[in-house]
């Protein structure tokens, strides 16, 4: 048990002890305490956010994220949680057939996390789903120029016949990639 007025640091250590453990509900018991009975704690909210993204609730994550963010600007560990988030939220919006949100999501995980190559190749899936090729082959340039090993997945998107393009040169496709406009 814990004392009620237990100061927001011993309450965060104990519910990291509880995260390490694999206790979530009890973690997250102990930071909704710290909430309830502290001001406002970007340590609290970015916690939060990490039980949320393991229990799979992208969206609360992103939500906490972004309320640590606002007390912790530029916060790097909340800044890779936060890109974490929005990256599980477009694959959630990309099942659900909302490619507007997925976009999104999308640009937000590009936003905290410049060089995000799934991401990029994400979007780059997205925008040539929407007719956008060459859209499509700048993120798909920017994933490849950061990460040569996505050859294989951009290769594979681009010819995809609903809107792609075909190369028959490989080496040819390597170099338009290359050369695609940031």
């Amino acid at each position: 048990m814990v004392p009620a007025a237990a100061s927001v640091e011993a309450l965060l250590g104990l519910a990291i002890q509880h995260v390490n453990a694999g206790q979530r509900a009890r973690a997250r018991v102990l930071c909704e305490q710290a909430a309830a009975t502290h001001p406002p704690h970007p340590a609290v909210q970015q916690l939060l956010a990490v039980i949320s993204l393991q229990e799979g609730d992208a969206a609360a994550a992103v939500r906490l994220a972004q309320a640590s963010l606002a007390l912790r600007p530029e916060h790097p560990p909340t800044l890779r949680i936060a890109a974490n988030a929005w990256f599980q939220l477009s694959l959630a919006r990309h099942d659900a057939g909302d490619a507007p949100g997925e976009e999104h999501a999308l640009r937000e995980v590009l936003r905290l996390s410049p060089g995000h190559v799934e991401a990029e190749v994400n979007l780059g899936i997205a925008l040539q789903d929407r007719g956008e090729v060459d859209a499509a082959l700048r993120a798909y340039g920017r994933a490849y120029r950061s990460r040569e090993d996505s050859f294989g997945r951009i290769a594979h998107a681009l010819a995809a016949p609903n809107a792609g393009r075909l190369w028959l040169d490989l080496n040819e496709l390597r170099a338009a990639l290359r050369a695609a406009p940031a």
